[in-house]
This record gives C-alpha cells, structure tokens and sequence, in this order.
C-alpha cells in the first residue's frame, strides 16, 4: 500500500514538474534551436578554416598572459561549451574577465568562427561581457553580451547571452553550459543554445540612469538611446542624469550612450532583474536606476597608425583572417558605393594628377610658393603622415597602396574635428586622432572610430559618437579652402551652404549630408508566379533585399546582422555630378517663345531648385554652358550672345548662341583658381534665386535650348593632355546634358 501510496505521489510530482516547465515562459519547453545538420563536406571545409584562426585579430597579449599591460591573470582555464563543444578560454585579473572563444557551427548555414570578449563581475555574482566574433568562413562579424554564473570550484559555467545584432523581442536570451575542459570530461553532453522567454510588457514607463566616466562623475550632455531605436532619443543633464519613456518592456533592454571624447558605452537590462521590484513590474511605471559607464579616450595623435584598407578580402582558399577587419568585409553595400564614387578615386583620377603635374606644381614653384596645397586634400591619408606640405616633398603622384584609396572609410571615421575650413584638408583643417597602435586594451587593428551612432559597441571597431558625422562641417574640411596669400577660394561650398535657407532652423534644414548620402530606397513588396508554379515574394525596385523589406529594417553589414531602422542607414555614395539623375532634380530649366509676326524673342528660366549651394559647386573649375540652337530651313542661324569658339565642343557643338554659367578667374574663362589672384565673375545659380535670360530667334522655324554641366574649361582640359576631341575629362565625360527643351 505504501509502495503504491509513493508512486503516485512521485507521478504527482514528476506531472507538476512537466507542468511547471510547460508553463514557465522562461524554459520555452528546453527546446534547443539548432537547424539540420551541415554535410560532412562543409564540416571539413570549416574545419580547415579553423587552422587558420591564429592569425584572427586578439589581444597581443592574450597568449602571452604574463605579458598583459593588466598583470598576470588571477585565474585562467579552458572551457567547452555547447552541443559543438566550442572552445572557450577565460583569463580573470580581479573584477575584469577577458575571454577568447572559437569554434565550427555544424548546422545548415553554419561555419568556422572566432570570438572574443571582455567584462567584469556584477554585484550579484555574475560577470556581465560583451563578445564579438568574426565568421572566418564568410568573413562577416556579429556582436553581443553574455552572463557567466561559475559553478563550484569554477568547474562549470552556468551561460545567458544574446546577439546584439538581431531584433529583442520575448526571446533574445539562450541559454548553455559550460565545462572545465578536462580529460574524463569529454563524454558529457552540453546544452548552448536554450530560449528564455519573457513576454514583453506594453505600457507606459521611465527609465531613469546616468552616464558616468571612469571615476563616477557624470557625463553632462551624453546622448543616450536604446540600440536601435532610430534616434538620439535624450540627452543627459549637467549631472549626467537622464530620463527615457518607453511604451514597453522587452526581454532585454540595450540602452547606450556616447560623447565627444569618449568611447561608447553601454548597458543590458534584463526585464526580470532590473525592471523588477520584489518580482513584479514596478506599479508606478518607474523603473530602477541604469548607469551607463563611459572610457574617456586619450588626447594624443598617433602618426604611427597605420591605416586599415577598405578593400573586401577574398574569401575561401585565399582568405587572411589577419586581414579580416577590413571595412568592406562586413559593410559591403557601403564599400560598393563608395568604391563607385569620387570620394575613391580623387588621388588617382587621371585629371587631379595631370593637373596637378602639370600645372597646380609648376605654377606655383613659378611664383615662389613651396606650399602643397592639393595633396592635403585628395591623398588624405599620404598627408595625415607628413609633417609638411611641400611641394618637392612627398605628394598625391607618390601615392600607393592605402593612400592611393582617397578618402577611404578608416580615415574619415578617424576624424575628430574640423578647426578651420578656410585651410585645405590636412593642412589646418582636420584634426585626426588616430589611436595608439600598441594598445593592448583594445583588439585588432582599427582600434578606434568615430561616427553618427553612440549605440555601436563592437569590440573590434572601438567606436566613439561624433556628432560631426551628421553635420555640414565634416565636408567643410576638404570641401572650404582658401588659396594661399590670394583672396580666392579654390572651394567654397560650406559658405554656400551657410548662406542658403537649408542652413537655418527650421523644417527646411538640410545638411550635406541629408542630400549626398541619402537613406536607402525601399522597394516595392510584391508577390510574383515563378517558372515552376509557385507563388513567392520579391521586391521590386529599390536599393534594399527581400529580409529587409520583410524585417522592415536595414542591414548595416552582411548576413543579416546589424538589423537597423532605415533612419540608421545612409548610401556611402557622396552623390555629386557624377549621377546625372541627381544633379537633373536640382536644377529646373523652363522656356516660353513669343513670336511677334515673323520675329520670335526666346526666355529660358534656370533655377537651383533643390541644391543647397550654387550650381556648379566644387573646385571652381565646373561650369554650366547654356546653349540655344537654332536653325532656319535647317542652316544654322547666329544669335547674340554668341558663345565664344572654345566652348563651342561637345554637347555644345553648332551652338547659336549661349553662355557660361559658373565662377571666372583673371577675366578669362580657362585660368584655373590656383593660377589667378581674384575671382572677376561668379553667374552661378545660387538657391532660390532663378535667373532669366533672353534670346531674339529671329525667324528661325527649329529652336533647341540645353543646359551643360562641364567638368571645365575646354582650354585648361586641353593643357592637361585631356581628350578633349573626345569630350573626356580624366575617367568622366566632359559634359553631361542636364536639362533641354523644345517647342
């Protein structure tokens, strides 16, 4: 009776405990999320990838522990986690933990990783990380946090963690075990990849934090946002303190926040520990106190940097994990469009150096004047190393390797300042701060950038907010330049800008940026009848792929990592006149004929319509040709203004009559900037100014009006070895039909 009395207690209890587990969201049933196996091939492939994981970037340090600029590690061993039993090696100094981990996912869309991270011991016994890997079979990367909770004796680690770079949601936690690596050990079977459910809370609260810096004092003005929200959603007070509303509460809470002068910095609020009080939401819809520590960065350029190619590395049987952090690895539709724009080819562009050589150099030398004045500017990275610019010195037709990119991704994100527009580039213009190449403290070799987003923490990349990023200023470095001991100024869009409406206040306020790295075009999601029958989705149009459209959010870098609202993501194209489709939207060209008996009076209207600065803008060199053709009976019939005979090429060939539209120089329309002392003429169109011109056609019975843009003088492309014949201008046409009309 007894026996039968215990065994049903124990069935009681063994279907409570099934119950129990069935219920509790944070289990979500102990279902592992692993997809189907990879084939034996794969595996093997990935495995020889593995090999190569000594040349990954780490710490320098991290093999050498003795050697660590923190000390020789309190604490160090090697771990195996998960079903695939990665590979994990801990090394604890203190409070601080750093840990490099690698392993093979073998599973459908797997593949050979490397990883590593750094944190420290939180007040309830756990150490908080954040973790990085790169995906040595795809050259990619993702990013996280993870929780470690050490068993007895430090012989197991109970594990939480979460990829930064997917949506939060009620299951953005997994759960594992790990196990000290030992020799009777390699039977056990582990666990790494646990869903841990937590169902978002939908209501109204606060969340009230500080930025501190190292010391606790708190970080005035620091923008402070959650990853991913779209915007800098507050900005913390004198005091560091800051107030956040949130409409809900997910599983995990990632709120960030940044300074000039500060690395990023971070927190991971989980809802059932920090959003918590006694166990339940707190009734009040205010929630506990998140403090979010910044790294103030040293103060000191290093010119010793050496400067990380934007170049994608080749993956397979080619590929240098050494080279792994390479910027288009990861950012590929970024690397895409700046690779196709002039920002990738202005030290190299065969009329930069020509001009340069044949003309810039020589007439300066001529006057007296050493100062390299070009070269600050369009080998950027050549001149970060120099100490001055001079003309026998080094300059942009010594330009190789790195420096031969122009102004390439590593050395714009290393910018911290732009102090004085009127100087060109490097020469007084841009403030660098490059980091120390031997800082062990931070891993691989890009050490440190800075950019638009406090919410980027990314071991590797070091970021740092920089809200330069996102203002007309960062431009005005190379793109505002006097030329020396000269009124003239070789570049003057900044000041253009400053002087149009798009630089006031007020909803109308565009910075450069807004224009030239526009945010990326949603397409249109459609369903569509394939070959065989079925019915799928694709997406039409547009600069984004099918899981974006269907995610509703843009990928910043490859594989579906980075998932970022479409505000997050601008093209790195720096659209100019280069894309005819984007110069056609600013400039707005209307005619009217009148014919008075056998007499006709021709007016074409030009207005800068969308631009916010004069059109041409840029080197001084660039023009617009308005061109009238008409003809009689088809003979050509001559109009005043006539167009002078040197302009009467290209697109402006069998002119009637026309004009200039653009900046002149010693009163002569083929003196480059850098060769005169005052500019005599600017008949540009300025924004929200339109020009009228008159034209009397006479009887002619056939009227055609075009509007040119031209690279520059026909004169000046010819004294620089351009086929001008040809209508070429360096690695460009010449002219460009902007705008026609007929009647």
């Amino acid at each position: 009776m007894a026996d039968r009395y215990q065994a049903a207690v124990a069935l009681a209890l063994l279907a409570t405990l099934v119950l129990t587990i069935a219920l509790d969201p944070r289990t979500h049933l102990y279902e592992s999320r692993y997809d189907p196996d990879a084939s034996p091939a794969e595996i093997a492939s990935w495995l020889r990838y593995l090999q190569d994981v000594q040349s990954a970037p780490t710490w320098d340090w991290f093999d050498q522990p003795a050697q660590s600029p923190l000390g020789a590690p309190d604490f160090e061993g090697r771990y195996l986690f998960g079903r695939q039993r990665y590979e994990l090696r801990i090394q604890i100094r203190g409070e601080a933990m750093h840990y490099v981990a690698k392993g093979i996912d073998d599973q459908q869309e797997g593949g050979a990783w490397f990883a590593l991270g750094q944190g420290r011991r939180q007040g309830d016994g756990r150490w908080f990380s954040t973790w990085s890997c790169l995906d040595l079979t795809r050259a990619v990367s993702n990013g996280g946090g993870a929780w470690f909770r050490f068993g007895a004796g430090r012989q197991s680690i109970d594990v939480q963690y979460y990829h930064d770079t997917e949506p939060m949601g009620e299951t953005p936690l997994e759960g594992g075990e790990a196990v000290l690596d030992t020799a009777d050990d390699t039977t056990r079977m582990l666990e790494g990849r646990i869903p841990l459910r937590t169902p978002t809370v939908v209501a109204a609260f606060v969340l009230y934090g500080r930025v501190v810096d190292e010391t606790g004092q708190g970080v005035a003005g620091a923008a402070v946002k959650r990853r991913a929200a779209g915007s800098i959603e507050t900005v913390a007070d004198g005091r560091g303190f800051f107030a956040l509303p949130m409409d809900k509460v997910e599983a995990l809470t990632l709120v960030a926040a940044g300074k000039i002068g500060f690395a990023n910095g971070f927190v991971a609020l989980e809802q059932e520990t920090a959003f918590t009080k006694n166990g339940a939401m707190q009734a009040d819809g205010n929630l506990a106190m998140a403090t979010i520590s910044l790294r103030r960065l040293a103060t000191q350029d290093h010119r010793d940097y050496r400067w990380v190619a934007p170049q994608p590395t080749p993956v397979g049987i080619n590929y240098e994990p050494a080279r792994h952090l390479q910027c288009g690895n990861c950012h590929v539709r970024e690397y895409q469009f700046w690779s196709r724009s002039r920002h990738a080819t202005m030290a190299t562009n065969p009329w930069v150096r020509a001009a340069f050589e044949l003309d810039a150099r020589p007439a300066a030398l001529a006057a007296g004047d050493t100062r390299d004045q070009c070269t600050p500017c369009h080998s950027p990275s050549l001149a970060a190393g120099l100490e001055q610019f001079h003309l026998s010195g080094p300059n942009l037709l010594q330009v190789s390797g790195v420096d031969a990119e122009g102004n390439h991704c590593d050395f714009c994100h290393k910018i911290e300042a732009v102090t004085d527009p009127a100087r060109p580039g490097l020469d007084g213009s841009i403030r660098l701060l490059r980091p120390d190449p031997r800082d062990a403290q931070v891993p691989g070799s890009i050490k440190r950038v800075f950019g638009p987003l406090p919410d980027v923490s990314y071991l590797y990349m070091g970021a740092s907010y920089n809200p330069l990023f996102q203002m007309s200023l960062l431009c005005a470095g190379c793109h505002e330049h006097e030329v020396a001991n000269t009124p003239v100024l070789g570049q003057s869009t900044w000041s253009e800008w400053k002087a149009s409406k798009f630089a006031a206040p007020g909803p109308q306020h565009k910075e450069c940026q807004d224009c030239h790295m526009p945010a990326y075009q949603r397409g249109i999601l459609q369903q569509i009848t394939g070959p065989d029958g079925k019915s799928r989705q694709t997406v039409l149009g547009g600069d984004l792929r099918l899981i974006e459209m269907q995610n509703d959010a843009i990928e910043i870098a490859r594989y579906g990592t980075r998932r970022r609202p479409f505000s997050e993501g601008h093209k790195h194209s720096f659209a100019g006149t280069d894309d005819l489709a984007f110069v056609k939207q600013a400039v707005r060209l209307d005619a009217a004929l009148q014919r008075n008996g056998s007499q006709a009076s021709l007016r074409v209207t030009l207005e800068n319509t969308g631009a916010g600065h004069a059109m041409p803008t840029g080197h001084g060199l660039k023009r617009y040709v308005l061109v009238v053709v008409a003809r009689k009976a088809g003979a050509l019939v001559a109009l005043a203004p006539e167009l002078a005979e040197a302009e009467r090429i290209g697109q402006a060939a069998g002119a009637s009559a026309g004009m200039v539209l653009g900046r002149q120089f010693a009163n002569d329309w083929q003196v480059p900037y850098w060769r005169a002392q005052a500019q005599t003429l600017d008949t540009r169109l300025q924004p929200g100014q339109p020009r009228q011109f008159e034209f009397n056609v006479g009887d002619a019975d056939e009227i055609e009006v075009r509007l040119i843009l031209r690279r520059g003088p026909p004169g000046l492309l010819r004294e620089h070895g351009m086929d001008v014949d040809r209508s070429q201008a360096g690695r460009a046409e010449m002219d460009q039909l902007v705008q026609s009309w007929r009647p």
